[in-house]
């Protein structure tokens, strides 16, 4: 029997500055060892650090060039992508156009938020499906969650029973990667289920937030209102 996976390169791409200590990493991560452990070989590489110089760029037009699926994981800022990503994405749709590839290539995202809602990711996934068309590749979907700062950089086998249906979503994406396929509905719909209840995420985060405040001598100043009338 052939095996589908046989040749078949990943390249995970970290769109998070917090590099190898963020969350995107955690995420992506563990989706790249399952596709290892499915026979496919994987390649990770920090958006940031391919920027930096004009050789570090060639070599992630390499990696792309090298890859039968892109994965790109990354942290919602401000309701876009971050900003070395956008660049990123453009290097790589203009480098298409002038060198078009001739292999059927596959992106998808991993998209993460702080906020407790999902839905605060679709703008995102709207975004990386709209590249995919535009530079050439074939769109496999997205996997979006909220509550990322649960997670708060570590990596999914250390975040314990909270993130079960993470770890469902992932193992059932790279089963349908393996083949040949795409993120499955039922992936989606997993990684969309919240982690605990909303009231006690919130609770959590805003203790978190008035304790950076103290730290840093503003406490005082958190419910300011310098700009109403």
């Amino acid at each position: 029997m052939n095996n589908p996976t046989c040749g078949r390169k990943a390249l995970l791409f970290i769109g998070s500055p917090k590099g190898l200590k963020s969350t995107s990493y955690g995420l992506g991560s563990y989706l790249l060892k399952k596709l290892e452990a499915g026979g496919m070989s994987t390649e990770t590489q920090i958006i940031g650090s391919a920027l930096h110089s004009d050789e570090n760029t060639a070599k992630m037009h390499e990696a792309v060039e090298r890859a039968d699926l892109i994965v790109f994981s990354f942290p919602l800022y401000v309701d876009h992508l971050p900003a070395p990503l956008v660049q990123a994405l453009e290097f790589i749709a203009a480098r298409r156009m002038s060198k078009p590839s001739a292999k059927l290539q596959k992106i998808m995202a991993i998209v993460q938020c702080g906020f407790p809602e999902t839905l605060q990711n679709q703008s995102a996934c709207d975004i990386m499906r709209q590249f995919a068309k535009e530079a050439g590749f074939e769109w496999a979907g997205a996997l979006a969650m909220g509550m990322g700062g649960a997670l708060g950089g570590r990596p999914l086998e250390k975040a314990g029973g909270m993130v079960r249906n993470v770890v469902k979503a992932f193992d059932v994406s790279a089963a349908s990667l393996l083949q040949g396929g795409n993120v499955p509905d039922e992936a989606s719909a997993l990684m969309a289920k919240p982690f605990i209840p909303k009231w006690l995420y919130t609770f959590i985060a805003n203790r978190g937030m008035k304790s950076q405040a103290k730290k840093h001598g503003v406490l005082k100043q958190v419910y300011a209102r310098p700009y109403e009338p």
